[in-house]
């Protein structure tokens, strides 16, 4: 701004909005998704059939083996050892823990703070946890919201008033 690079500093500004925006969505998408997963209703995405070794899991999510791995090691999955090969085994009921996990995790959900949403779900599929979670998130996005749009008026006022 004070090299007179206006246009530039307006674009980054644009982006950072369109970031927050974009934020906003995948929340919005991904609350209908967990909620249609915690309640299992006819628009929860279709369990795979059987049991999954990990790299099957990994592609049915879009995500990396290692990111169930990492899931895994967090103490947030626990997919069972095939006895005789030593690879791990998800079942219908681990994959559906994996696609929350994932969900939470698109949304910004720190690794911490998924175990408690994921005790609740197994236990009765209680979504209090998942619903505090989104709320907090989205509160976040809020108070980001409101920031952005202080430091804009104070951005306009600069420009404004040199």
């Amino acid at each position: 701004m004070h090299e007179g690079r206006i246009d530039e500093a307006l674009e980054s500004i644009d982006a950072a909005h369109a970031d927050l925006h974009r934020h906003r969505g995948d929340l919005r998408r991904a609350g209908e998704a967990l909620a249609a997963i915690a309640h299992r209703t006819a628009n929860a995405p279709a369990p795979p059939r059987g049991d999954l070794r990990i790299g099957e899991v990994a592609a049915h999510l879009g995500v990396r083996a290692s990111a169930l791995r990492v899931w895994e090691e967090a103490g947030l999955l626990g997919p069972e050892r095939d006895r005789a090969t030593g690879y791990r085994t998800y079942t219908p009921a681990d994959v559906r823990l994996a696609r929350v996990v994932h969900l939470l995790r698109q949304v910004g959900y720190p690794l911490a703070g998924i175990g408690p949403v994921l005790e609740q779900l197994n236990h009765g599929g209680d979504t209090t946890a998942l619903d505090a979670a989104l709320a907090r998130r989205t509160h976040d996005l809020n108070r980001r919201s409101r920031a952005m749009l202080d430091a804009a008026a104070h951005l306009n006022d600069y420009l404004t008033h040199p």
